[in-house]
């Protein structure tokens, strides 16, 4: 029984398998060669050139000014390759670099620069040239101006001014018109409103005592300087105007201003503090039209009203030189003082003493006669 039925299902097999469909052929194909794009997706960037420079990096004002002689050089150097050396030229003169050299690295600077020079009053032209290691240099050039703060001044000063030179009747001196305009010019930077004349004949001399005296009267200091021929006459000073022709000892009163004159308006101004400076009696003025009778030569000393000081270019009785330079000898020794600050009035006038002398070789002794109360000082910083 059983192999008739496996006989019928062997043959059911048999049939179902002849009886499935031929598998369809595939066809295929060989696409053309391509090239592969190798481009990356961010490109190579060609690398930085670095641009050498040199950027000061100094303490200034917007102006390029500074109110100190003593400056610090800075620079920041950038570069490809590293710096090898520097050198700093001031006005076209080589600076040496030693210990306040300073050559270093921080955050913000890969290369610094630092040197410490002395500058002119005015302009000043600082030059940096740096080397690079392998060759090759970078320069760059900084215009610095020196300006002098204005001197610290706590009260008003009024100064005059007189130089008399051109006497048509006595001696010619050579200096006093120097001497005035350079004195001048040094009071005015000291703070003083300056009334300056030269040449001045008698009335012009009473003229501009007066001014100043009365003008005196709104201000804490006073300062007179004159610079020309003075006599003595009787124990009192004398100060020459051009015109004055005196014959005779008695007639200087007349022809000449008595000096304690400028003490008089001085003290009626009640200022604090008075100064009076005579580079006077540079020499004998009428002693070729007359005898000085009972005259001596040089000035005398006079009496300081209280809170006042008079200096003499040279001591009571004594000539002064009128100098063989631009300025008298006393007056270029008093212009070489007054640069000095933070002294007191009394210390200058002994340096001055000291420069006169050793020009002088001992033979010119300045002197001074002085009230003061207190001290007083031409500059102070």
């Amino acid at each position: 029984m059983k192999t008739p039925i496996l006989f019928t299902a062997a043959c059911l097999l048999v049939g179902a398998v002849f009886a499935q469909p031929a598998p369809k052929q595939v066809t295929t194909f060989q696409s053309p060669m391509t090239r592969l794009n190798t481009t990356p997706f961010f490109p190579n960037v060609p690398a930085t050139t670095v641009a050498s420079r040199i950027d000061w990096t100094s303490d200034m004002e917007a102006d390029q000014t500074v109110s100190a002689p003593t400056f610090i050089a800075k620079a920041c150097i950038t570069s490809a390759k590293p710096v090898a050396r520097y050198t700093l030229f001031l006005n076209d003169k080589l600076q040496s670099g030693t210990r306040d050299l300073k050559v270093d690295q921080d955050k913000e600077c890969p290369q610094t620069f630092s040197q410490t020079v002395q500058l002119i009053e005015g302009g000043n032209k600082l030059k940096l040239v740096a080397y690079l290691t392998g060759g090759g240099e970078i320069t760059s050039s900084l215009e610095v101006n020196y300006k002098k703060p204005p001197v610290l001044v706590l009260e008003k000063r009024l100064a005059l001014v007189i130089g008399n030179a051109d006497y048509p009747s006595a001696n010619k001196l050579s200096n006093p018109v120097n001497d005035a305009n350079d004195m001048a010019a040094a009071l005015k930077k000291l703070g003083f409103e300056v009334m300056q004349y030269t040449n001045l004949d008698n009335r012009a001399m009473r003229v501009a005592i007066n001014n100043f005296g009365d003008k005196l009267r709104d201000y804490q200091v006073g300062l007179f300087y004159y610079a020309g021929h003075g006599v003595q006459s009787k124990g009192r000073n004398y100060l020459v105007p051009l015109d004055a022709k005196p014959e005779s000892d008695n007639e200087i009163e007349y022809d000449c201003l008595p000096a304690d004159r400028i003490l008089t308006k001085m003290e009626d101004a009640r200022t604090r503090t008075n100064i009076v400076v005579l580079d006077a009696c540079r020499d004998a003025p009428f002693e070729r039209k007359w005898s000085r009778g009972g005259g001596d030569n040089g000035l005398a000393t006079m009496d300081a009203p209280i809170g006042s000081v008079i200096a003499y270019a040279t001591s009571p009785g004594k000539t002064a030189a009128d100098g063989n330079g631009r300025n008298g000898l006393y007056t270029a020794a008093l212009l070489k003082a007054l640069q000095t600050p933070n002294q007191t009035i009394i210390q200058l006038f002994q340096q001055v003493r000291a420069e006169v002398l050793k020009q002088s070789n001992n033979k010119q002794v300045p002197w001074e006669s002085t009230s003061l109360t207190g001290d007083f000082y031409f500059q102070r910083k």
